[in-house]
């Protein structure tokens, strides 16, 4: 858990990031040597800077870019090399989780 901000709250837009490194307690669930990163930002994405952008747009990949960068500003606070190690990345988005959840 990164807490970029103890004054701002939970939902404050992009102010706590969680990690979680689930091949720590199950490494079956990667490549043999390898981890799996997963991080996000819980419920404080605001949906209006989504709603009218179109999946797959040259504007969806800049915001979804752009939007990451705390995550990966988050994750280098863990492990400073992570971008240079990372071999495979997804990044998904409000848009993404809606698809998946159909809500």
């Amino acid at each position: 858990l990164v807490v970029n901000s103890w004054e701002g709250g939970v939902d404050t837009e992009q102010n706590v990031v969680n990690i979680s490194i689930p091949t720590m307690i199950d490494p079956s669930v990667a490549p043999p040597g390898k981890h799996l990163i997963h991080a996000y930002t819980a419920a404080n994405e605001p949906w209006d800077l989504w709603k009218d952008v179109k999946r797959g747009s040259e504007r969806y990949r800049e915001l979804k870019e752009e939007r990451s960068e705390c995550l990966w500003k988050a994750l280098e606070q863990v492990i400073p090399d992570v971008r240079e190690r990372a071999e495979l990345t997804l990044v998904g988005s409000p848009l993404t989780h809606q698809r998946f959840v159909r809500r």
